[in-house]
């Protein structure tokens, strides 16, 4: 059975893959409390890749496991409920699949049924999940009673003209539960928690359950234009996880914790250009980043085993800030090139920080002056470009979306943000974090995940 359900996610990948490219700026196809556009296509071929991946890795790895069938079948439901989610367009059903989705997750995390810790973690994610399902149902009803539908396309469309004593409520409430979901500061505990969980469980999270998030703010995205109060809001908790998680993730020494953190940060990320209205590039950043992190999940074992002593980092020096520079600006201006944000106001934003993201790659270059000065700046700027592109392509093949692409204007809190990354990273790069105790302690606290989900006994990682 398990090799039939990992046969039938790549058949099923595959023929996504056909119905996406198919059905390229071809309506929406309603069909019951269904509706099938291009938004659940794109989304959905990436659930199935990450699905299709993880169940044919989990063969070998869960090998031998006393509930090895009970795994597979966790997967396939959570997989199938996934994709419902997806192409639901009925409010009651949707409400139902969320939480059906964290209850099966939950439950995934608790595998191990004879170890206390996986059990603790499971309870920690099935209270955060059922308080996330409570806001998401407040929500819904809310948007339905100010909109006088029940579908999900009704409400998007009919925000703009309801009564916005229901429709800011509701969009918050979605908010909150989007937060709840994807591991937002400060729900982040859960996600944390759940690293005692299989790591093929901890891969499959990026299969459309963790960044379920920014799935249900872009579903609404028609909605939350109505309200750019809301979008703001979105943007400030995007940006507080995007910087907490990348400090929190400096800090720790659990190699799956350390990428639990980091999902938080991304996760944080994307919702931020969210609240930028650039709802299809944070589609496009969900997908990408759900497989290079569930790619470092499967390979964390790897990791440990070719693990050496670490390295005590030094400031970057001043000959290693001349290439940074140069790939700041190649990657910068390539994005900016292909991407085109640099001419739609906050995507200033986005370009910023594809910049720092290429300077901080550059600070990691070694090799001789012609390696670090031209062959790797020219690298990084390669891959400036290459993100644009990957971005300008979502936005093509999400073009039918209504709201997908509503750039927002620059206002002071998008400026004050940008300062802030711009000083975080300046800080980072000096060692702050490490040198100052206060810092280093409050930043590991952060990370921290529930007491009852951690042990210092190793014999119980053997229950």
């Amino acid at each position: 059975m398990p090799r039939n359900f990992t046969l039938g996610c790549w058949a099923a990948f595959g023929l996504s893959l056909i119905l996406l490219i198919g059905r390229a700026g071809e309506p929406a196809l309603a069909f019951g409390p269904f509706r099938l556009d291009a938004m659940a296509l794109f989304l959905g071929s990436a659930v199935l890749l990450v699905s299709a991946v993880v169940h044919s890795f989990s063969l070998r790895h869960m090998d031998g496991d006393a509930r090895f069938d009970a795994f597979f079948k966790r997967l396939a439901a959570l997989t199938a409920t996934v994709l419902a989610l997806l192409v639901t367009d009925a409010v009651p059903l949707f409400a139902g699949l969320w939480m059906l989705m964290g209850w099966l997750l939950a439950d995934a995390i608790g595998h191990v049924r004879s170890w206390p810790q996986a059990q603790a973690a499971a309870a920690t994610a099935r209270t955060a999940f059922l308080r996330g399902g409570a806001a998401l149902t407040a929500g819904l009803i809310l948007l339905s009673l100010a909109t006088g539908s029940l579908s999900i396309a009704g409400i998007a469309a009919g925000a703009a003209q309801a009564s916005p004593w229901l429709v800011g409520p509701g969009l918050l409430a979605l908010v909150l539960a989007a937060a709840i979901q994807s591991g937002l500061f400060p729900f982040q505990r859960w996600l944390m928690s759940s690293m005692v969980a299989p790591t093929p469980v901890s891969a499959f999270m990026h299969a459309g359950l963790v960044n379920a998030g920014g799935i249900l703010v872009a579903r609404f995205s028609s909605a939350f234009e109505a309200v750019p109060a809301v979008l703001l809001i979105i943007f400030a908790a995007g940006a507080a996880s995007a910087l907490l998680g990348q400090v929190t993730a400096l800090v720790q020494t659990d190699v799956k914790r350390g990428l639990a953190a980091s999902t938080t940060a991304q996760m944080g990320f994307m919702l931020l250009q969210c609240g930028l209205g650039f709802h299809a590039a944070a589609m496009a950043h969900l997908v990408l980043h759900g497989l290079y992190k569930a790619s470092l999940f499967l390979g964390a074992g790897s990791a440990l085993a070719n693990a050496a002593a670490p390295k005590t980092q030094a400031a970057p020096s001043l000959a290693a800030a001349g290439p940074a520079a140069i790939a700041a600006l190649l990657a910068g201006a390539g994005f900016a090139l292909t991407s085109g944000k640099l001419e739609v106001g906050a995507g200033a934003l986005l370009v910023l920080f594809a910049a720092l993201a290429a300077a901080q790659a550059g600070l990691a270059l070694r090799g001789d002056g012609l390696v670090r000065w031209l062959a790797g700046p020219a690298v990084l700027g390669l891959a400036g470009l290459l993100y644009g592109l990957i971005v300008r392509g979502a936005e093509a093949l999400l073009a039918g979306t209504p709201g997908l692409v509503a750039p927002q204007a620059l206002n002071p809190l998008h400026l004050l943000v940008a300062a802030l990354f711009l000083l975080a990273w300046v800080a980072i790069q000096a060692g702050w974090h490490r040198r100052s105790a206060a810092l280093y302690v409050r930043a590991l606290r952060l990370g921290q995940p529930a007491p009852a989900s951690v042990t210092d006994r190793r014999e119980t990682y053997h229950a």
